[in-house]
């Protein structure tokens, strides 16, 4: 019976490890710093972003492949490993910026970047406890036409998830919208 009992709790053990997934480690990308403008649009409602940096996460690149980078859902709004290289243009100069909405009562900026004629969206999270002091990816995604600021801060406040009554709107000036004229 010992027999038994001690092969059965090595099949066990053995059967655990072999079955359990490995867990990739948890790896920071940093972008870069905050840009003039967005410390200054942040100061403007209160927030402090001169000693956060922008950055991405292993997690934020999987989120973004696994829910947009599925070309037969997404089609032509696949998001590709390509598109993660536009990140850093997209926080420096978007076309149109939310920055201090909340969202599930977390703290998040979005930003979006018309390039020819797809809108990039980005969206991240502020983190600024004592061990996080940074401007986090949560998730990106793209339109497949530019879309104008209105449809922007639709497309932020989705679903009522999203409480941007306090936040504050950037827009680039003579941004080209789907109407074909600048800010239409």
């Amino acid at each position: 019976m010992a027999g038994v009992l001690s092969f059965f709790c090595i099949f066990a053990f053995t059967s655990f490890f072999v079955i359990s997934k490995a867990v990739k480690p948890f790896e920071k990308n940093e972008i870069c710093r905050p840009e003039k403008w967005l410390i200054e649009a942040g100061a403007s409602i209160g927030l402090d972003f001169s000693n956060l940096i922008h950055e991405t996460t292993n997690e934020f690149h999987d989120h973004s492949l696994k829910r947009h980078g599925n070309h037969q859902l997404h089609g032509e709004a696949t998001i590709t490993g390509a598109d993660f290289e536009r990140i850093p243009a997209i926080v420096r100069a978007p076309d149109y910026a939310v920055i201090g909405a909340i969202r599930k009562e977390t703290l998040i900026n979005a930003y979006a970047k018309i390039d020819n004629g797809i809108t990039y969206l980005y969206f991240e999270e502020v983190l600024s406890s004592r061990k996080n002091k940074s401007l986090r990816g949560k998730t990106f995604y793209k339109i497949t036409r530019p879309i104008s600021l209105d449809e922007f801060l639709k497309n932020v406040s989705r679903n009522k998830k999203t409480d941007i009554s306090k936040a504050i709107f950037f827009k680039q000036k003579n941004v080209q919208t789907a109407g074909g004229y600048p800010g239409g």
